[in-house]
């Protein structure tokens, strides 16, 4: 705050100027700034629900048919949402570009994917270490899910089990 006696240069929280004692004129704060905050805040948090309510954020994958998914369509961490048999598949399954992770029973597991099988009959594809020892059988779905329109992964078990996937982060 500049004087205007003398021309000092004061605080801005000074109430008398430093160099000749005068009182300083009090600089009247403008509402402005916080209407503007609020205001952006509102917008944001409206837009933002909006946006997940229409699928716009809620971190789907793009919807991608059978015969061209690839693992990198489906990377991310994946969580359980509904299935047959829930007890048989594991929680959380994470999935990169070359490999696959997941916990069953307590103890991790992952395999590395050399193979990418189309199954015909069942529309699934199949990722799988090169012995096909170990795999993963899925496809891309498009659900609603709390009366939400989502696409989720839906992994194949043993015995017509199968359990859909809702991704939790990419």
């Amino acid at each position: 705050m500049i004087c205007p006696t003398c021309g000092y240069q004061n605080l801005p929280k000074d109430k008398f100027c430093k160099q000749c004692g005068m009182r300083l004129p009090q600089v009247k704060s403008s509402k402005l700034p916080l209407v503007i905050i609020l205001s952006f805040l509102i917008f944001t948090a409206l837009g933002t629900g909006i946006a997940y309510h229409f699928g716009v954020i809620n971190n789907d994958p793009k919807y991608v048919k059978y015969d061209k998914l690839q693992l990198t369509d489906i990377t991310g961490k994946w969580k359980i949402d509904d299935g047959e048999g829930l007890n048989k598949f594991p929680k959380y399954i994470t999935i990169t570009p070359s490999k696959v992770k997941y916990e069953d029973d307590g103890k991790n597991y992952s395999f590395k994917v050399d193979k990418r099988i189309i199954l015909e009959p069942g529309k699934l594809v199949m990722f799988s270490n090169k012995d096909e020892s170990e795999y993963i059988v899925v496809a891309l779905n498009k659900d609603k899910l709390n009366n939400v329109e989502r696409v989720t992964l839906y992994v194949a078990g043993q015995d017509n089990a199968w359990g859909l996937y809702i991704r939790e982060r990419k």
